[in-house]
């Protein structure tokens, strides 16, 4: 026979009713405050992402005269058709696939963002450009590249998405007033849909549109 304290009681089906309501209670309260927060950190570390890469790409023009987007390193100052045309953190991009054929961690056009024209685009790697030289542009000389400009590439922005650079707006036939264009990296932010038009002329406001996250190179 079990053997039972004298005066010991458990709880009463009212008490734990009690407790799981000021649980709940607690849990609606916090609840807003912790996604804020959480929120709230993963923007600052896509910003944070987006302007390490940006600072990369400013610095390799420094030091080569070129932007990273040519096939051909060693090649004319002038866009070719087989150049990048954005540039991805997803190192799947080769420089010759387009980026939706690539998987689904690319961000994709939203209504207003249609400009990306991602579907056409020749996508190129970060890594093949800012660590790796694989576009084997000099390193010799006042021109040389004097990379790796970064350690690493972050892979995904919080969300699960690549970091993109619309690096085509930086062909440097387009320098006048009405025809140059921001070069920006951007993150798609928490919806994964890119809202910012990707070719604004400068003399225009970049604005940043929906919840995108936004470094501008140029």
């Amino acid at each position: 026979m079990k053997n039972v304290r004298k005066g010991q009681k458990g709880f009463t089906l009212l008490e734990i009713i009690v407790v799981l309501a000021v649980i709940g209670a607690l849990a609606a309260i916090l609840s807003p405050v912790v996604f804020r927060y959480i929120d709230d950190a993963n923007r600052a570390r896509a910003q944070a992402d987006a302007n390490t890469i940006a600072a990369a790409v400013q610095q390799m023009y420094k030091d080569t005269g070129r932007w990273p987007a040519y096939a051909a390193g060693t090649g004319a100052l002038t866009f070719a058709s087989t150049d990048a045309d954005v540039l991805s953190s997803n190192t799947a991009c080769d420089g010759s696939d387009d980026v939706t054929t690539l998987d689904t961690t690319e961000p994709v056009d939203s209504t207003t963002g249609s400009t990306w024209a991602l579907g056409a685009d020749l996508c190129d790697s970060l890594t093949r450009q800012l660590i790796t030289n694989a576009s084997s542009y000099t390193t010799t000389g006042n021109r040389a590249w004097k990379g790796p400009y970064l350690d690493t590439v972050p892979a995904l922005d919080p969300w699960g998405r690549s970091y993109l650079v619309n690096i085509k707006n930086a062909n440097p036939n387009e320098e006048g007033p009405t025809t140059q264009k921001w070069v920006i990296v951007i993150s798609a932010g928490p919806d994964g849909n890119l809202d910012t038009a990707a070719n604004t002329v400068v003399n225009a406001n970049p604005a940043v549109a929906g919840d995108d996250v936004v470094a501008r190179v140029k």
